[in-house]
This record gives C-alpha cells, sequence and structure tokens, in this order.
C-alpha cells in the first residue's frame, strides 16, 4: 500500500517504474499488491525512484524489514503511522466487526459528537482538530458506497449514557444510530446493563477480507496495531460471538436506542 501510494504521488506508472528499476511490470504489481516480497534494495531502490526520502523513507523500509513479525504494534507518538493502514483495510474488507466499550464506533459518529470528542484532545491546535474531524467523516463514507462492507457494531450500554456534547448531541448521535440500522448490511447491537457483567477485551475491530485472511486492530490509549495470526483471529471471533450473544438483537437494540431517546429529551 505505502509502495503504490508513493508512486502514485510520484507520477509514475508501474510500466515506468518497473523499466527504470529493471523490474518486470508483473513483479512490481505483486509487490505492490503484497503478493511478492520485495528484496529490501529494491524497496529502497523504489523509494529513493519517487523521492521518498527522511521519516517516510525509514518508516516505509522499517515496515519492509519487519514482515514476519507475529503482529504489527506501535506506541506512543508512532501511533499516527497506524491511520493510513487502518483507512485502507477498512476500504478493502468485506465485511467489519466492531467492539465499543467507550465511545460511538467512529464509522457512526456524527460530525457533533466527534467534535466532543476531539475537544478532549489538548494537544490538538483548532485546524489540526477540524483537520481529523474530517478525516474521520472521510472514513464514514465506506458504509455508504454501492459496495459496502457489512458492518457489526456492539456497543456497551455505558457509551450510550455517557454524555459527550450534552443532550441534544446525544439525541442526534442516537436518531443515527437508528437511521444506521435500518440499511441493509449494518447490524447494531447493544449490551445493556441488565444483562449483568461479562469479560470485556477493550475495543476492537476484526476486518474479513475476499480473498486474504482476517486481521484484526486492536486500541488502547498507550498501544495499538494489528494482530493476523490465526491464534488470534480465532480467540476475537470467539470473543465477538460471545458479545453478540450478550448484547440485544438487532430489532430490540432499535427499541432501546428510541427509549434512550426519550430520555435524553426528557433531562
Amino acid at each position: 500500500m505505502e509502495l503504490k501510494a508513493a508512486r502514485a504521488l510520484a507520477g509514475k506508472t508501474t510500466r515506468e517504474a518497473a523499466k527504470a528499476m529493471g523490474l518486470s511490470v508483473a513483479s512490481l504489481n505483486r509487490s505492490e499488491t503484497a503478493k511478492r516480497i520485495s528484496p529490501i534494495r529494491d524497496i529502497a531502490g523504489l523509494l529513493a525512484l519517487y523521492g521518498v526520502i527522511g521519516a517516510d523513507r525509514d518508516r516505509i523500509l522499517d515496515l519492509a524489514e519487519n514482515l514476519d513479525a507475529r503482529e504489527w504494534l506501535e506506541t506512543g507518538d508512532r501511533l499516527p503511522r497506524l491511520i493510513a493502514p487502518l483507512v485502507g483495510f477498512e476500504a478493502q474488507a468485506q465485511s467489519l466487526a466492531e467492539f465499543a466499550p467507550a465511545y460511538i464506533p467512529g464509522l457512526l459518529q456524527t460530525p457533533a459528537y466527534v467534535r466532543a470528542i476531539m475537544a478532549l484532545a489538548t494537544t490538538t491546535d483548532d485546524q489540526g482538530r477540524e483537520e481529523r474531524i474530517a478525516a474521520r467523516l472521510e472514513r464514514q463514507k465506506i458504509l455508504t458506497k454501492r459496495v459496502s462492507p457489512t458492518y457489526l457494531a456492539i456497543i456497551d450500554e455505558a457509551v450510550l449514557r455517557r454524555s459527550f456534547g450534552g443532550p441534544e448531541v446525544m439525541v442526534q448521535q442516537l436518531h443515527w444510530l437508528i437511521g444506521r440500522a435500518a440499511l441493509p448490511h449494518i447490524t447494531i447491537q447493544v449490551i445493556p446493563f441488565k444483562h449483568g457483567g461479562y469479560k470485556n477485551p477493550g475495543p476492537y475491530v476484526l476486518f474479513g477480507f475476499r480473498s486474504e485472511p482476517p486481521i484484526v486492530y486492536v486500541e488502547n490509549h498507550g498501544v495499538s496495531g494489528f494482530l493476523h495470526t490465526s491464534v488470534n483471529i480465532d480467540k476475537f471471533q470467539g470473543v465477538t460471538a460471545t458479545l453478540a450473544r450478550h448484547a440485544l438483537g438487532a430489532a430490540d437494540t432499535v427499541n432501546f436506542l428510541t427509549r434512550m431517546v426519550a430520555d435524553y429529551e426528557r433531562s
């Protein structure tokens, strides 16, 4: 993905790049679609050809040198490195299953709810905050494409009870969830307080692809990243099934959300 994006930014076709590197077009295409593991010297040469230097060059070479890692985790100020691949995987996914124990899932947030969350990021200036808001809303378009992934969102009731931005923002957000739940490829399930306790795995997204193995994105304040081993995939597929059993069904969830709207309107 990084190589393809760098080539496009440099304004070069695969034929032009392959010829300059002494590669076949097929080999370069396989590198860009992850069907071929390129030698580091090829990747370094391509980056030079595309004019990629400095921190971006180091980042991509670091990825290339760690292709056999059991997971891809980042910490601290390296966390922003995950945004581009996360967006790319969302765009390629055939199915998404997300668990949200703290916030409304990003793909379902209204602009006002996003702003209320972003206001907590004291280290971001106004321009940076607006750019992040626009980027998050842009990501949501994957759910309204002509061919969209199926999307399952499992949300803890605590997320809905915790007011971000005040009652008006929450009423708007809940109405938005009800509208999204009416779409045939989107399922929203709420785990209500009345169902008691359950094992909370923390926020995650399980990605399913048409012709590639699944991956899991896990998120924490200090460390986030992707898991892809079969052991981890099996674990999170089992976790998703268990959480869905704890949750209300799709129709009952819509009724529950409707009652919550009334609660917020009374407040």
